[in-house]
């Protein structure tokens, strides 16, 4: 009976653990920086390509908003451009920034 709890609460864990870091597909963030127009992170997109939070979160990113991304950032392979570099996803101006 005990490996039978065991073996139950270790998946309740796993299956909960999986859930706490699937990307929120309800959650948008806008970043308004300035006069290159607002860029809007869509979590159902990337949630919809199958990424977790801990994709992006455990090296790119911190959990805060207040990333001060720069020009020099779009070429370097850090923030969103370590996907966003014109080969794993696009990297076109106008696909994230709206004016």
């Amino acid at each position: 009976m005990m490996k039978y709890l065991s073996a139950a609460m270790i998946i309740v864990f796993a299956f909960l653990a999986v859930n706490v870091m699937a990307v929120d597909s309800s959650r948008e963030i806008t970043y308004d920086n300035g006069g290159m127009g607002k860029v809007v992170f869509h979590g159902k997109t990337h949630a919809d390509k199958g990424l977790s939070c801990n994709d992006c979160h455990s090296g790119l990113f911190s959990m805060k908003k207040e990333v001060k991304i720069t020009m020099a950032d779009h070429t370097s392979g850090k923030f969103c451009f370590a996907c966003h570099n014109g080969t794993k996803a696009f990297n076109a101006c106008t696909q994230c920034h709206q004016k």
